[in-house]
C-alpha cells in the first residue's frame, strides 16, 4: 500500500501568511518599566496632563515682565527646578530662575544669565532680544493627546517618555512560553569532543541566542531518534511542553526513516499547516498548530535554522505580540556579484549588511550547503533570490531580511 503523498512545497510568502494567521495575539499583562524594554505595548498611552504641565524657564537667567523695558532690576527671589512660588512682579523687579523652574507669573520673559551683570541684589541687562526663553505649558502635548500608540515595541526612548507620563506599569503582550527540542543521536554538547560519526550541537546555541536577543528564554531538551522516547519526553509534565505557546523541534522534519517530527506533532495533538517550504535553505520545514500554540519542525542544518528562525519563527513571535503583519523584507544594493545557480527554489542567501554612502549594501557570503556554518560568523542578513535567478551583478537592487540591528 502506497503512503499518502506529501503536499507540494509551500511558497515563502504563503508560509508567512499561514504563520501570521495561526499565531493569534497572546494575553495582556502589566509589567514595571524596568522589565518592559522590547515588550510590545497593548494600550495607547495618552498625556495625563499638558506637557509640560506648567510654563518653565528654558535657560538659567532672570525672569522679567515682557512689558518692563528697564535695564536695571532688583532681584526679589531665586527659583530652582522644583520650586513653586507664584508672585506678581512690580516694574523694576526680577526673579533669578534656573533651567526647568516654574515661572512665577504669566507674561514673563527670561533673560539669559550671560546677557547680564549681577551686583549684589541687583542685575543689569547687557543684551535683550525678543526671545522669551520659556517652555510654554502644553507646547509638547495637550492633555489626552496620544503619545505612544499601540501596538509598538518599547524602546529605551519610549520607556523614558512613559516614565515622564507616570505610566509606570504599562500593559504589554505576555511573553510566549517556549520549549526547544534538539533531536539527533549524532549530537554531543559543544564542550565534548565528538567521536567519529558525531557532531557538536550548534542549533541549541543558535536558538538560545535568537531568543535571548528578543528577551525570551526556553526550556531546552534533548530527544533521541526514537518516536516513543521523544513522545514520553514531551508528555512529561516536568518539561512544560503541554503548556507551551511555541514548540521548536530541531531536526527530524524531513521524510527519512528516522525523521519522525511530523508524526510526533500529530501525536501531540497538533494540526500540520505546512509540510514543506519551497525555499533553500529551509525546505524540510513543518508548521503546526494546537489551539493557540504553534510548533515548528526546523531543518537540522544550521544555516537553514538561521533562515527559518529569522523569517518564520519571527513571524510567529510578532503574531503572538499582536503586531500587525508587515513584510520582513527591505531593499538594498549588492556590494559584490552574487553567483546563484538558477535553482528552481527561492534562495535565501546569507550576507553581510553594512551602511555605505547613505545606502544599505549587502556582501553575499560564500556557503557550500545548508550545513555550512562558516558564513554565520559574519552573516547579519540574508538576501531573497527569486527562483530561477542566475548571476546578479554588483549594484543590483535586492530584497533582504536583517537578522541583527541595522548598522
Amino acid at each position: 500500500m502506497n503512503a499518502t503523498p506529501l503536499p507540494p512545497p509551500t511558497a515563502l510568502d504563503e508560509v508567512l501568511a499561514v504563520v501570521r494567521g495561526a499565531g493569534g495575539p497572546l494575553a495582556t499583562e502589566t509589567v514595571p518599566l524596568a522589565l518592559a524594554l522590547g515588550r510590545v505595548l497593548r494600550e495607547t498611552i495618552v498625556a495625563p496632563e499638558d506637557q509640560p504641565p506648567f510654563a518653565r524657564s528654558a535657560v538659567d537667567g532672570f525672569a522679567v515682565r515682557v512689558d518692563d523695558t528697564a535695564t536695571e532690576f532688583r532681584i526679589v527671589d531665586f527659583l530652582r527646578a522644583g520650586d513653586w512660588r507664584p508672585r506678581t512682579l512690580a516694574p523694576g523687579e526680577v526673579v533669578r530662575i534656573a533651567t526647568g523652574a516654574a515661572l512665577p507669573a504669566d507674561g514673563l520673559q527670561v533673560i539669559m544669565v550671560e546677557d547680564t551683570a549681577v551686583e549684589a541684589s541687583c542685575v543689569r541687562v547687557l543684551r535683550r532680544d525678543t526671545e522669551r526663553h520659556v517652555r510654554e505649558r502644553g507646547e509638547d502635548a495637550r492633555r489626552g493627546q496620544p503619545l505612544v500608540n499601540a501596538p509598538c515595541r518599547l524602546s529605551a526612548g519610549a520607556l523614558a517618555l512613559l516614565a515622564s507620563l507616570g505610566a509606570a506599569t504599562p500593559r504589554v503582550a505576555r511573553q510566549p512560553r517556549v520549549v526547544h527540542v534538539a533531536t539527533g543521536n549524532e549530537l554531543v554538547p559543544p564542550e565534548q569532543t565528538p567521536a567519529t560519526g558525531q557532531i557538536r550541537d550548534s542549533n541549541t546555541t543558535l536558538v538560545r541566542a535568537f531568543l535571548a536577543a528578543r528577551g525570551l528564554t526556553a526550556q531546552h531538551l534533548r530527544a533521541p531518534e526514537d518516536f516513543a522516547a521523544a513522545t514520553t519526553l514531551l508528555r512529561d509534565p516536568a518539561h512544560g511542553a503541554a503548556e507551551t505557546d511555541l514548540l521548536l523541534i530541531s531536526g527530524g522534519a524531513s521524510v527519512g526513516e528516522h525523521d519522525f517530527t511530523r508524526r510526533l506533532l500529530t501525536d501531540l495533538g497538533y494540526e500540520i499547516l505546512v509540510a514543506k517550504a519551497a525555499t533553500r535553505p529551509g525546505k524540510p520545514l513543518l508548521v503546526a498548530r494546537r489551539g493557540t500554540a504553534l510548533a515548528f519542525g526546523l531543518p537540522g542544518n544550521p544555516l537553514a535554522h538561521f533562515v527559518c528562525l529569522h523569517l518564520f519563527v519571527q513571524a510567529a513571535l510578532d503574531a503572538f505580540a499582536g503586531l500587525p503583519p508587515t513584510s520582513p523584507f527591505r531593499d538594498g544594493l549588492l556590494a559584490a556579484d552574487l553567483d546563484n545557480d538558477g535553482n528552481g527554489r527561492e534562495t535565501l542567501w546569507p550576507a553581510h549588511l553594512v551602511a555605505h554612502d547613505s545606502a544599505l549594501t549587502l556582501e553575499p557570503l560564500r556557503w557550500i550547503s545548508s550545513g555550512d556554518l562558516s558564513s554565520l560568523a559574519r552573516a547579519n542578513a540574508f538576501i531573497r533570490v527569486p527562483a530561477g535567478t542566475g548571476r546578479l551583478a554588483r549594484g543590483t537592487r535586492v530584497a533582504f531580511v536583517p537578522t541583527s540591528p541595522s548598522p
